[in-house]
């Protein structure tokens, strides 16, 4: 009898050992999602209309936010003080690139070439004051604005619904928070990569 319950107490005392092995490697695993989330990658809500088509309003994303350098063509979550909120617009253009709006054209141009802006959702653009006057020549139709080094020039995909860079200028590049990398969640649009 006595060998039978030195097995019991093994076996007790092994599955014991597995038991806490697997809470170990859960607890773990949980730790590491939360680092994750709190360091690499971050959930954000789309508020507002002005990235459709590309983004809607509601729809739920990841952001990447450790390790990221803006890059044009980008949509990125920045924080802006003249709204006093988190924003999320396209990257046009770059500190040191000059940006240029022909707004009979409805043609974005940075240094002097036009950008290809298959994302748009209106290719004409309405001057109904949604831009700072004095880099724009109504003569003209054109908006010409120099990006500061350090900072990023910042415009909507629905671009007569956007409050942007047109408007408050350029947004340096430490109050970007991150790029949206995925969209989890949408009420209107398919779930996946954010192009």
């Amino acid at each position: 009898m006595h060998c039978i319950s030195g097995r019991k107490n093994e076996a007790a005392s092994q599955a014991e050992s597995n038991f806490l092995d697997r809470l170990t490697a859960f607890v773990n695993a949980v730790l590491a999602v939360m680092l994750v989330y709190s360091f690499l990658l971050e959930p954000v809500r789309v508020d507002g209309v002005s990235m459709e088509d590309t983004l809607f309003d509601n729809d739920r994303l990841i952001i990447r936010t450790l390790f990221y350098k803006p890059a044009r063509g980008d949509v990125v979550v920045c924080r802006s003080d003249m709204l006093g909120e988190l924003i999320i617009k396209r990257v046009i253009a770059l500190g040191g690139q000059r940006v240029t709006i022909d707004y009979e054209e409805g043609v974005v141009t940075v240094d002097g070439e036009a950008i290809a802006e298959p994302y748009v959702k209106y290719h004409s653009f309405d001057d109904n004051g949604s831009f700072d006057t004095k880099y724009y020549d109504p003569e003209r139709g054109v908006y010409e604005y120099e990006v500061p080094a350090g900072s990023v020039f910042l415009m909507g995909d629905n671009r007569n619904h956007s409050n942007d860079s047109r408007k408050f200028g350029a947004v340096s590049e430490s109050d970007v928070v991150g790029k949206a990398v995925f969209r989890f969640y949408s009420e209107r649009a398919k779930t996946g990569k954010i192009k």
